[in-house]
């Protein structure tokens, strides 16, 4: 089937049109309400090329993919929905996805591609692509230009949240956050990445208003919910990193506005004890939910799944590596957790490119890698983790990010796969990273 035709092209100037007349709309209130919003509309800019770049390498370069695949699902659905609108009640929003629903198609409709309607974690994208699809007239181009603008609203309130804590790094943080590279390629398009990207992003922000700033708190408890049963249904293994982080963001963040030293001691162990408690207990509700990531030796066991399926040079080529066997034990884990915390922050690197898909990679890891190198050689390694501590936002950004990290660099053992794999941390890292070299070096105003 043709992908990307001339109807398409046409369709995408009117819904271009749509996009940039919202988009603009909500400038202007930013505006009126004395928000910052200079980045809004080059930052959209940027990730509906990024889109565009996916469609036509994987449209017309490639010819396929999974992209495309959910895509096909996602129009078997919106035929559906008037031939057999319970049955699409069904799938879309109940998630059954068993052999009844599935007899519900047929050749008027089309047939979702069966391996991803067997896993409803995959298929997943399909499900949350149909809005997208249905608006999108069924372009394939089109539901790839709004699947971005979702995934760019997480982006964008990520920026919002990093600039109102250092409103004096605002271009920085723009290219960290809004203008990287592999970030508008790879999370752009119809895949697991872009509504995972958003929605890690936009969780961030949400539980920031909810929890620490304490403003707005329904509508953002809303969307916390919303944002986790995203990445839950598509990536569960990032809830594993997330939380964790975001608890340690919320013990720090309360702990800074005590000021007094002695207060803050005879506190410290009270409120960590409540807040670990009260994640083991959200935790523990939640892992039923998680499927084989609900505890650590099924996690570790799906890692093991997910390295050797990568290892298949016939399926995904030879862009590999092996960090070794893993075996799940303490000492086994630990001892490959540099590496794979390494390489999944700072490779491929040049050398080690085996398609042209992963020069943007490339080249973004060994800015990154210099940019690490720059802040161990200019800050002494105790101001530096002083800074990282004393900055509940930058705290949380690095233990996400190196926990995200470990998990991904120690499953993924393909660097095409890695590339994609890792972007939900990306922002937070690279944001970091600046945040410290900037507080160390310009003395910036600390308002986190």
């Amino acid at each position: 089937m043709d992908l990307i035709t001339i109807q398409d092209f046409v369709l995408c100037i009117v819904y271009l049109g749509m996009i940039y007349a919202i988009a603009y709309g909500l400038k202007s209130q930013q505006q009126k309400k004395g928000l910052d919003s200079k980045y809004f509309i080059g930052g959209l800019t940027a990730k509906l090329i990024g889109a565009t770049a996916f469609c036509l390498v994987y449209g017309l370069y490639y010819g396929g993919g999974d992209t495309v695949n959910y895509y096909l699902g996602s129009v078997a659905l919106v035929n559906l929905m008037t031939e057999d609108f319970d049955a699409f009640y069904s799938i879309v929003f109940e998630n059954d996805l068993s052999g009844q629903n599935w007899f519900s198609f047929n050749q008027e409709t089309g047939f979702p591609p069966h391996y991803m309607w067997r896993d409803s974690g995959t298929f997943a994208v399909s499900r949350y692509s149909t809005l997208s699809c249905l608006l999108g007239a069924k372009s394939f181009y089109v539901t790839s230009l709004l699947t971005a603008s979702f995934s760019y609203i997480g982006m964008w309130k990520l920026y919002r949240l990093f600039t109102f804590n250092y409103p004096n790094a605002k271009k920085a943080l723009g290219i960290c956050i809004l203008f990287m590279p592999s970030l508008l390629f790879w999370g752009s398009g119809i895949m697991k990445d872009s509504y995972v990207l958003g929605a890690t992003c936009w969780f961030s922000y949400n539980f920031y208003y909810v929890f620490i700033k304490r403003k707005k708190i329904l509508i953002n408890a809303l969307l916390v919910i919303f944002n986790i049963s995203i990445i839950m249904a598509l990536k569960p293994y990032v809830i594993l990193s997330i939380l964790p982080g975001a608890l340690l963001w919320l013990n720090n963040a309360y702990l800074k506005q005590v000021s007094s030293s002695f207060v803050k001691i005879m506190i410290m162990p009270i409120l960590g004890v409540i807040i670990l408690a009260g994640g083991f207990l959200l935790y523990s509700n939640m892992s039923g939910l998680m499927g084989d990531y609900g505890n650590i030796d099924q996690a570790v066991e799906k890692a093991k799944v997910i390295q050797q399926d990568l290892l298949r040079e016939e399926q995904y080529g030879r862009n590999n590596y092996n960090l070794g066997e893993i075996d799940g034990t303490i000492a086994g884990m630990s001892s490959i957790a540099p590496v794979a915390i390494f390489t999944a922050l700072y490779r491929p690197l040049f050398f080690e490119i085996g398609s042209p898909m992963m020069i943007i990679s490339a080249f973004e890891n060994t800015i990154l890698l210099l940019l690490t190198l720059i802040l161990i050689l200019k800050t002494n390694p105790r101001k530096m983790i002083r800074i990282i501590i004393s900055q509940p936002l930058i705290l949380y950004s690095v233990f996400f990010s190196i926990l995200l990290a470990f998990g991904v660099g120690m499953a993924s053992t393909n660097f095409g796969a890695l590339s994609r794999y890792k972007i939900p941390f990306m922002p937070y890292y690279f944001s970091a990273l600046y945040l410290i070299y900037y507080l160390n070096t310009k003395k910036g105003k600390r308002n986190n």
